[in-house]
């Protein structure tokens, strides 16, 4: 179901990166021509907000990344053959490993 949001993902993020770089440099031409103003206070907070938000957005992108990359480390590390063998012994660490790779 993630591959599916995947395109509109991307695209949406390119447009909330790309507007907010227009939003900044819009505000700070804009506060830069007018001066000191109560506007430009409010504009300044504004613009404050938004870069919060998309330095946010860029934080959990790049965790996911992070998270993303452990599990298949953990994953290429796994002793498949000992952990996928089925004897009456192991059979419960093996629908445990197993179910675990399927959810992978």
């Amino acid at each position: 179901q993630l591959g599916q949001l995947k395109p509109f993902l991307q695209t949406t993020f390119l447009v909330m990166f790309y507007s907010a770089a227009l939003f900044l440099a819009i505000g700070t031409f804009i506060i830069s021509a007018n001066g000191t103003t109560t506007y430009s206070v409010i504009l300044s907070g504004f613009l404050f907000a938004l870069l919060l938000e998309c330095y946010w957005c860029c934080q959990l992108v790049d965790r996911l990344n992070e998270v993303n990359t452990q599990i298949g480390i953990l994953l290429y590390s796994l002793d498949w053959p000992v952990e996928l063998q089925y004897t009456k012994a192991t059979a419960s660490r093996y629908r445990q490993a197993r179910s675990s790779l399927l959810i992978m």
